[in-house]
């Protein structure tokens, strides 16, 4: 008998409908709605560790300079704190600021090319000028009661006294240094950063946002902020969690917790 041979089928080349098509873009964009917002958050993260790390290097170095100056606190904070007689040069008001002060205690000023008073997370700072020849985006919680000082925040320090510290404030003058903030998180309503001071929860509370452009904690990190105590601990706070009461807040010196 012969032997027949049979052909083999022709091969067919396969490739995706269009239907098929649209179903593995919609998996893929499925996908891409569900991580892209985890990677988000994991770079936020990583910015607010960065910028925990700089405020801890800055509380650090008030620490230090405490311990120099018998654990007295600095009279001012920012070039605008310097008399009008001082001329507004950058050389003249750099004395005034806390850039002056704390820079011999801190050894990387300046960390792969950034400084340590910017926050990744932090607006673009304006050009050194006149005025604002000094930015940080952490601004000091100074009381400017004794400053020869003719805006609002002036006369609001010596109605409120507890509030904030200066050069008459000492660690020894604080119930609760650890409940106690000396510095945060800080930027003006027109995004230009703090010239070094920041104004608390409740003298934002008293004459609201609008009352210049002033600095005030912001929010930068996960709906919240990172603040350093006067004990020399940092940690990321909702603001709600510095004010519960007029007499019961972190911005004040001798607090009453639970009034």
């Amino acid at each position: 008998m012969n032997n027949i041979r049979v052909g083999t089928p022709t091969s067919r080349k396969t490739a995706f409908t269009l239907i098929e098509l649209l179903v593995v873009i919609a998996i893929i964009a499925i996908l891409a709605a569900i991580l892209f917002p985890v990677f988000a958050q994991a770079r936020e993260k990583a910015r607010q560790a960065t910028c925990l790390s700089n405020e801890k290097q800055i509380d650090l170095a008030v620490q230090m300079y405490l311990q120099d100056y018998d654990e007295t606190f600095f009279p001012h904070v920012t070039e605008r704190q310097a008399p009008v007689t001082v001329p507004d040069t950058a050389q003249d008001r750099l004395p005034y600021t806390y850039k002056y002060k704390l820079d011999p205690y801190i050894k990387n000023y300046v960390r792969q090319g950034i400084s340590i008073y910017k926050c990744p997370s932090g607006h673009p700072w304006p050009a050194p000028a006149p005025g604002k020849w000094y930015t940080y985006d952490y601004g000091f919680h100074l009381n400017e009661a004794n400053l020869v000082n003719p805006y609002t925040q002036w006369q609001w320090y010596q109605n409120n006294p507890d509030f904030g510290f200066n050069e008459t404030t000492n660690l020894a003058s604080l119930a609760y240094p650890a409940s106690f903030i000396i510095f945060a998180e800080a930027d003006r309503p027109d995004q230009n950063g703090s010239r070094g001071g920041l104004y608390p929860a409740p003298w934002w509370f008293a004459y609201g946002a609008s009352d210049g452009n002033y600095a005030r904690p912001v929010v930068r990190h996960q709906n919240g902020l990172n603040v350093g105590y006067a004990d020399g601990h940092v940690k990321w706070k909702h603001p709600n969690d510095t004010w519960r009461s007029y007499n019961d807040n972190d911005w004040r010196r001798t607090p009453l917790p639970g009034q």
